[in-house]
């Protein structure tokens, strides 16, 4: 018992070294607990006090805001409850102030959304768009709606003026095909045949004269025989893509003096009028190209039918396409044909890629489904 009382008298002295870092410890420790307390304490409770009040100045007048917003919005808490509305949102929803009126029982689109998101709703016959915004801090979340029922009915009548637009046009590339069907008929089976009895006619004259008008009446009737050619597209849908195409290489070849060739790759099948006759106009216009401009002694036409689509590739080693071409400003000088090539392709929601550089010769690359044509009939039949 002695010894005990001696290590415990021995241990309590503050000569020892653990036992005056034990009071010192336990001093700090009271020191820090005090001025956690009587500082620390009410200065996080008075910034808590503070930053409540602001929150809550804030929510008021977030309030007074939409209370006053010309457009409709509705409040709810974080369970989705309708806490609040403005003037606006009260004259759409009739039925909103009453109780336990949740956000998706108004706003049924919401379901599939999430917050801080846009979406389309329709009520009461009219056309919404609704903003979620949330304010967690807060506590809420604001839904801002705004009535876009006249800018959908200028969309949808901007569609219907488009679609009946396009119809028109169609109308006239239908009336434009049939008069050139006629035109080219007049052509060979009248004119070309009159062309024909004045050369017999004139078999009994005497020889020099006889050159000389043969001389001339031959160079009309192969300009009516090209004009025929040019307008007359009965082959194509009689014929077939394959047969007119070659037909049409071999005859721009020979009056032209351009060594042409061309190839035809994948299954031949029949197509759609409208897709063959624009295959068959890309081409021929292309090939006008060449001979009008391009100053070339060669060009190929390559042809390919795959599952979906139809592919054409025309190329030439001509002087290539000056830059101002593609200028709207130039156009009228430099002529218009590349400009109708892409319209006709792009009206059958085709692409056309066009590859050429100074001397170096030009390539068309130009793809169009095989739908293109059926699908932008039936977009204009739906309209």
């Amino acid at each position: 018992m002695n010894n005990l009382d001696n290590y415990i008298n021995q241990f309590l002295t503050f000569e020892n070294p653990l036992f005056f870092a034990l009071i010192l410890s336990v001093s700090i420790i009271g020191v820090i607990i005090l001025i956690f307390y009587k500082v620390v304490l009410p200065l996080q409770k008075k910034f808590i006090t503070e930053n409540q009040r602001f929150l809550l100045e804030k929510a008021e007048l977030m309030a007074l805001f939409a209370e006053m917003d010309p457009e409709p919005l509705i409040r709810t808490d974080t369970s989705g409850n309708i806490i609040q509305t403005n003037d606006a949102s009260r004259k759409i929803f009739f039925n909103i102030e009453e109780k336990e009126i949740k956000i998706n029982e108004i706003l049924p689109s919401l379901k599939n959304r999430s917050v801080n998101d846009t979406f389309i709703e329709n009520i009461n016959g009219k056309i919404f768009s609704v903003i979620a915004k949330e304010y967690p801090q807060l506590g809420f979340t604001n839904f801002y709606l705004h009535d876009i029922s006249q800018l959908k009915k200028y969309e949808s009548a901007l569609e219907n003026y488009k679609n009946r637009l396009k119809n028109f046009a169609d109308k006239l590339d239908k009336d434009y095909d049939e008069l050139k069907k006629s035109i080219a008929a007049e052509l060979h089976d009248d004119i070309g045949q009159k062309l024909i009895m004045i050369k017999l006619k004139l078999s009994n004259l005497e020889d020099y004269e006889k050159d000389l008008i043969q001389t001339d009446l031959e160079a009309v009737y192969q300009r009516v025989r090209e004009l025929s050619r040019t307008l007359k597209l009965s082959e194509v849908t009689n014929l077939g893509l394959k047969i007119s195409i070659q037909s049409l290489v071999n005859y721009v070849s020979e009056s032209s003096k351009i060594n042409g060739s061309f190839e035809f790759l994948g299954k031949e099948e029949k197509l759609s009028p409208e897709l063959e006759i624009c295959i068959y106009r890309v081409i021929q216009e292309s090939l006008n190209n060449i001979i009008k401009h391009s100053k070339a002694d060669e060009f190929s036409v390559q042809l390919e039918l795959n599952e979906k689509f139809v592919n054409i590739i025309i190329s030439d080693n001509g002087v290539g396409i000056q830059e101002e071409y593609f200028d709207a400003n130039e156009s009228k000088s430099t002529g218009t044909g590349l400009f109708s090539i892409k319209e006709r392709i792009e009206k059958l929601h085709g692409k056309l890629k066009i590859n050429s550089n100074q001397n170096e010769g030009t390539v068309l690359v130009i793809k169009l489904p095989k739908e293109g044509a059926v699908h932008a009939k039936n977009k204009i039949a739906v309209s």
